[in-house]
């Protein structure tokens, strides 16, 4: 979620008859269940909720930029992508690349963004000084860019998007300075900008795109303290960047209550064990990786899309650092089995639970292991692994 669309302003309805406020109240009401799927990974429901709303009210850009995001927010999570630590510095041995998109999905996201876009755009031909329609053009930009760079791949396009987005949120902070939403735009594209490696930070600066890290967490800092419809999104990013950045430990009390206030959401309880095992916490760690599988055996709600391989892996890596070598063989070995695993974590677990085989001396084992491993993919990370460690036995030194 490092380049993530932002949720839009509602748009004002006259309210001067019975029945134009039972229409906002409904209006509201549908909204806000939208916004709770959306947050609790029911990507469809959501999807069906902002189309209902979009159809209601078919000149509103921003009601067909959220059909937009929901659109793309259920591929992206379809795929895997919504793990912070696709973006960050994690297991090397995870480090491989996702499926490809949907062209179907793709092209229906596309549709729907080109549609808010105009309409934004018609919205600011009639009304230049709409703070709400440059904020909702502003949007748009930048569900596309989210798209060109998540799913697409197209960095240049992606950065084509970010220009426009960056413009047309600069000037509804400028129209209205009290408008708080647009600076979460502002705050992404200046850390995005800031974080570049410094040869492509120069060629960004010749194209008019630059920023500050400081500056840019600070102002998305701002939004998740003041914003109106982007507070969640601040926070979740918030989190994406702690946890990107190291700062583990600052990232555990906003995950915690993103897990309170969306307790249907797997994910955030997930990202929140990761951040406490990385920030040292192993015992909070342990607690909260039982507690999903509690939840996931339970069958509560959100819970049956648990990723049970992602947990046993890290439930198996916090056993091995604590040196419990055969009970973190079992966790590997769980998470190699587990219902749903993505491919790269299958591979993985293969070659943890080899190397947990060798600290056992079990080499025979860890042999059939590591070839388990090697049968899903040569030339990953993982793969290279198993073939070092066929020919020779893994040691602890070696971790």
């Amino acid at each position: 979620m490092l380049l993530v669309g932002c949720w839009l302003a509602a748009s004002g309805l006259a309210q001067n008859t019975r029945g134009q406020h039972a229409e906002s109240v409904a209006i509201q009401k549908l909204q806000a269940r939208g916004f709770n799927h959306f947050y609790n990974l029911e990507y469809r429901r959501a999807l069906h909720d902002f189309q209902t709303l979009a159809h209601r009210q078919p000149w509103n850009s921003a009601a067909w930029n959220r059909v937009a995001e929901a659109r793309l927010y259920l591929e992206m999570y379809r795929i895997g992508a919504l793990e912070s630590q696709l973006y960050g510095h994690g297991n090397p041995f995870l480090e491989v690349p996702l499926p490809k998109p949907d062209p179907r999905a793709l092209a229906a996201f596309y549709r729907d963004n080109q549609r808010a876009l105009r309409l934004a755009r018609e919205q600011i031909r009639v009304h230049p000084d709409d703070a709400h329609a440059r904020y909702n053009a502003a949007a748009a930009w930048a569900l596309r860019g989210s798209c060109d760079f998540a799913l697409r791949k197209a960095y240049f396009a992606a950065l084509h998007d970010a220009l426009h987005a960056r413009a047309q949120a600069s000037k509804a902070v400028k129209l209205d300075p009290g408008f708080v939403d647009p600076r979460l735009i502002l705050g992404v594209q200046q850390f995005v900008a800031g974080s570049l490696p410094w040869t492509e930070k120069l060629l960004a600066h010749f194209v008019g795109y630059s920023g500050s890290k400081k500056k840019g967490i600070a102002e998305i800092q701002y939004v998740a303290a003041h914003g109106e419809n982007t507070r969640s999104d601040a926070l979740v990013l918030l989190a994406v960047i702690y946890r990107r950045e190291g700062w583990n430990a600052q990232a555990v009390p906003i995950l915690a209550d993103l897990s309170r206030q969306y307790p249907r959401n797997v994910l955030f309880a997930v990202e929140l064990a990761g951040a406490e095992e990385a920030a040292g916490q192993h015992q909070a760690a342990l607690a909260q990786y039982h507690a999903i599988l509690r939840r996931a055996q339970a069958h509560a709600a959100g819970y049956q899309r648990a990723p049970l391989d992602k947990v046993w892996y890290a439930l198996g890596h916090i056993h091995w650092l604590y040196s419990q070598y055969l009970q973190a063989l079992h966790d590997f070995l769980l998470a190699a089995h587990a219902p749903i695993t993505y491919p790269r974590y299958r591979q993985a677990a293969w070659l943890a639970a080899g190397q947990m085989e060798d600290l056992l001396g079990r080499r025979p084992a860890a042999v059939a292991d590591y070839r388990r491993a090697l049968a899903r993919g040569r030339h990953t990370p993982a793969g290279k692994a198993a073939r070092r460690f066929l020919r020779h036995p893994y040691r602890a030194s070696r971790k």
